[in-house]
């Protein structure tokens, strides 16, 4: 789980908060690591991945009718610039800061 934690962006308490309803609703589930026991694996079931295929869809439709919005060009700059904030180099300059 802490790799899908670090990949989304998003403390490891958080993310366990947020994958009980998708445990709860049969889309994924979370099994102790047969190699590490103190590790938990997260794997989406067939509904989950049904429903992930469904997902796609719709954000692809999104994406498409943000682009038309937002341009193209706009749309992959604001891409570019969400995933330097989003990396961990950007998150390291703030590491030890209090907040005010």
């Amino acid at each position: 789980m802490g790799e899908l934690a670090d990949a989304l962006v998003i403390n490891k308490s958080a993310l366990a908060h947020n994958l009980k309803p998708l445990e709860r609703d049969g889309l994924i589930v979370i099994a102790v690591d047969s190699d590490d026991r103190r590790s938990r694996r997260v794997a989406l079931t067939k509904r989950g991945a049904a429903r992930l295929k469904e997902s796609k869809v719709l954000w692809d439709s999104a994406q498409r009718r943000f682009e038309a919005a937002f341009g193209v060009k706009k749309s992959a700059e604001l891409r570019q610039v969400l995933a330097v904030i989003a990396s961990p180099e950007f998150e390291a300059a703030f590491d030890g800061m209090t907040a005010f």
